[in-house]
């Protein structure tokens, strides 16, 4: 295996020094990210926000990369870890993209609130006192994108944080330091607020700001050993995988629609695709005497192509589940009017997939779009083998639905 460059979206220290003490010397290019404009526009809770911003992150950096190599002239293309802005001291000689690039966000959960960086020591103080004695739960996103196509995977990771109580004196002490005032959650585990920590339950990596577990999966997922990121040891030995080399090797531009398009690594171990989560709509209709419902056969680019099921995707950060799913659904059929009866959500954790029964008039005509080889009226009895399986495993719960339906 060779060794692959990466390159870190991210200005902390503690995510750095976490690469660093784990053998891997990334270059470092700090995202310029608007992050209340982002997360404006997120509509979920922790998770996804701190998805939404390491995805940001991750691609305004390779969107800089790729402007860099358009402008004249341009010489380099990463900056040394040491300098997180590019100078002439410390540009390097290779002018070439980072193999990988990887965008992080940490938000921390606390008594139905979330908590990113306080800025103020009053906001500190407040959050501090409320804090001690209690727990919360430290979100980590993280986004791994391929250097040159922009292809990438997503993850999260969760630990619970036990603070432990904590005098008067020494919350002002604390943030007399300044620490606190610039990490998620108002303090850190592996500086001078570690002591104040008691216990940690999940990943102690990630509530430092970046999970090393995680990220080894998603390298996985994509063929690639997190030995091939050392520095300076040698990576496993063995052949390279041809899926981490066919990866590697793609140089089309991968421009996703939405900000949530993208495959998530989700904590029951399967990679699916909307970072935010999706939805789809299982359109039924009374015809000639017996009941069908709207299949597509999904084209052979798209995930999961070449299979049956029903019109959906991936849901925007800004929308709520019914919202993405009958978007995508109207995208996709050219159907505007049907009427939402019932729903199923399949949820795996850091991922949700739900499905919305709908009744549509008898009469109306699909108009297929990219995304279809073929959209058909299908009988409830009489579905296709050939379906997607995360559809085929939910069909007789949606199934159900459909038949209850008056």
């Amino acid at each position: 295996m060779k060794h692959l460059s990466l390159m870190l979206a991210s200005k902390s220290p503690a995510r750095l020094a976490t690469l660093e003490a784990a053998g891997i010397e990334p270059s470092v290019r700090v995202s310029h990210v608007d992050e209340p404009a982002v997360l404006a526009e997120v509509r979920g809770g922790p998770s996804q926000q701190v998805l939404a911003l390491a995805t940001a992150k991750a691609r305004a950096v390779l969107g800089e990369l790729r402007s860099m190599e358009a402008e004249p002239g341009a010489d380099s293309l990463t900056t040394t870890a040491a300098s997180p802005t590019p100078s002439p001291a410390s540009t390097t000689l290779d002018s070439g993209r980072p193999d990988l690039i990887l965008g992080c966000d940490s938000m921390f959960e606390f008594d139905g609130q979330v908590f990113g960086k306080p800025h103020t020591p009053e906001v500190a103080k407040e959050r501090l006192t409320a804090m001690a004695g209690h727990s919360g739960i430290l979100h980590t996103g993280h986004c791994l994108l391929q250097g040159t196509s922009g292809e990438g995977v997503s993850a999260l990771s969760h630990a619970t944080v036990h603070v432990s109580p904590m005098s008067e004196a020494e919350i002002d002490a604390y943030i007399a330091s300044t620490e606190p005032l610039w990490v998620a959650g108002s303090f850190t585990v592996d500086g001078l607020g570690g002591p104040f920590i008691t216990q940690v339950e999940g990943d102690y990596h990630g509530v430092v700001g970046l999970s090393l577990p995680r990220l080894r999966e998603m390298l996985a997922c994509r063929g690639l050993s997190i030995t091939q990121l050392w520095t300076e040891a040698a990576p496993a030995d063995g052949p390279e995988s041809a899926l981490g080399r066919e990866y590697l090797s793609r140089t089309r531009p991968f421009t996703p629609r939405h900000g949530a398009d993208g495959f998530i690594l989700c904590s029951c171990g399967r990679r699916h695709w909307g970072l935010a989560g999706a939805a789809g709509v299982c359109a039924f209709r009374d015809h000639e005497g017996r009941r069908e419902v709207l299949m597509q056969l999904r084209s052979q680019w798209s995930h999961g192509g070449g299979t049956w099921s029903i019109p959906g995707g991936a849901i925007e950060w800004y929308e709520d589940p019914l919202a993405g799913g009958r978007r995508e659904f109207s995208e996709e059929t050219g159907i505007t009017d049907v009427e939402v009866v019932a729903k199923h959500t399949v949820d795996h954790g850091d991922w949700a997939y739900t499905t919305y029964v709908a009744r549509c008039a008898d009469g109306v005509v699909p108009t297929p779009d990219a995304e279809s080889i073929e959209l058909r009226w299908i009988g409830v009895d009489d579905l296709p083998e050939n379906l997607h399986p995360s559809f085929a495993k939910s069909w007789p719960q949606v199934r159900a639905l459909v038949l209850e339906a008056d």
